[in-house]
């Protein structure tokens, strides 16, 4: 087993909870190639002791990273870190403020908002225990009077109870209002596009296929490192194109 390094950072009592802020750093290290894919991860009980945590913590951190497939866990021989996924992941980095003027130019209309029970992938992605609600917005996104876009955007249930529709402007993205009525500010972004199906109730509201093949967007907001907002978008196959200008 691989012994923790000097790389390690502490963690601190405060509003994300221990064991976020601990997938948090294995991730990272794993990213930085500090535990190799096909390699082990340290045991439970060097973990704790690196980071002066408990087991139930550092299994909760590992929970984590398993669910999202970075890890796995094989009973009586540790924890090992994936191989890497066969294909091209490509990573872009970009401005938020020229992201959120460019989708500003969407009108919206709002199908509904209530609270509900997240999907496991939704509460994992927001760091929800298993037994928090979650706030669901269902939106549809016009351009020209054509429908082009479906989204299905979870929130917090603490920032969730703050929205309302009649404040949700049509004409700026659904985060800002987030943001001013949820009394929290973004920091960071990531998205991630790839093919998608249509799915009934996409279907049914962009007149198409519910087999049809679409471009599927899940973007996940940041306040800090706490996740506010994720929205998933199911963008029509005849109406959006995403384009990208590549520069020195």
């Amino acid at each position: 087993m691989l012994e923790m390094t000097s790389s390690a950072e502490s963690l601190e009592q405060g509003p994300l909870p221990l064991y976020y802020q601990l997938e948090q750093q294995l991730r990272s290290r794993i990213s930085a190639g500090e535990f190799p894919h096909g390699g082990t991860l340290p045991t439970e009980d060097q973990i704790c002791r690196e980071y002066k945590v408990s087991r139930i913590t550092v299994r909760r951190a590992l929970d984590g990273l398993q669910r999202e497939g970075l890890i796995e866990r094989r009973r009586g021989l540790g924890s090992f870190v994936c191989e890497k996924r066969i294909g091209i992941n490509s990573q872009l980095t970009g401005s938020l403020t020229e992201f959120m003027a460019t989708a500003g130019s969407l009108r919206t209309s709002h199908l509904s908002l209530k609270k509900a029970k997240p999907p496991a992938a939704v509460r994992q992605k927001l760091k929800l225990d298993a037994s928090d609600p979650a706030t669901l917005l269902r939106t549809i996104g016009f351009l020209d009077g054509l429908p082009i876009a479906y989204y299905e955007i979870w929130v917090p249930s603490d920032i969730g109870d703050t929205l309302n529709v009649k404040e949700i402007d049509n004409n700026l993205p659904v985060i800002r209002a987030v943001e001013r009525l949820g009394k929290v500010r973004v920091t960071r972004a990531e998205q991630t596009i790839g093919p998608g199906r249509a799915g009934d109730d996409a279907a049914r509201h962009l007149h198409i296929d519910p087999d049809a093949p679409i471009l599927h967007v899940e973007r996940i907001y940041y306040a800090k490192e706490r996740p506010i907002e994720l929205a998933n978008v199911r963008y029509h196959p005849d109406r959006y194109r995403y384009a990208i200008e590549l520069k020195y």
